[in-house]
């Protein structure tokens, strides 16, 4: 007892910073134990971006697709892309029919009406000041909203930049 009084100055000088760090730790890192994204959605991929037969859109939240008119211009290999539903809850991605898309209701706004949007992923090297550099991974993608980002585990037909487009959340 007697030597916590006689270094009480030498005890608070340490203990504050201590206290600020895991003050800090814990403001950053509880919010993303506590908030989870809740909503689905849909998204195509396709080997060659989106170069397909049909342009999707959604339409009194139904999606829909009209054949593109192939010209002397844009010419390009016709076939279909492949159409998924990401359950936020498991992170796992199901391929499902362009049938079974039309039955969903769908919601186009990009931020989910939980507050979640689908963004890049990025990379960066180097140390400052010197090197650095970074870029957006396009084979990686977040949930991210609310102070919380968290990879997609999403299923991508190809590893180029154009190989994921978001339709809409699943409402």
């Amino acid at each position: 007892m007697g030597y916590i009084r006689k270094n009480i100055t030498l005890i608070i000088g340490i203990a504050i910073p201590v206290l600020m760090i895991i003050f800090v730790a814990v403001s950053i890192y509880l919010p993303g134990i506590f908030i989870e994204p809740k909503s689905n959605f849909l998204y195509i991929s396709s080997n060659d971006g989106y170069n397909s037969t049909y342009k999707y859109t959604i339409q009194n939240k139904k999606l829909t697709r009209s054949e593109l008119p192939i010209t002397k211009n844009s010419p390009r290999v016709l076939k279909e892309v492949k159409i998924y539903i990401h359950d936020i809850a498991t992170n796992k991605s199901k391929e499902i029919s362009f049938g079974e898309a039309q039955e969903l209701n769908l919601n186009s706004n990009l931020v989910s009406p939980d507050g979640f949007k689908i963004v890049h992923g990025g990379r960066s090297d180097g140390f400052f000041p010197f090197f650095i550099w970074s870029e957006t991974d396009y084979s990686t993608f977040y949930v991210q909203g609310r102070s919380i980002s968290k990879k997609l585990n999403l299923i991508l037909t190809s590893l180029s930049y154009d190989n994921f487009r978001f339709i809409g959340w699943i409402e």
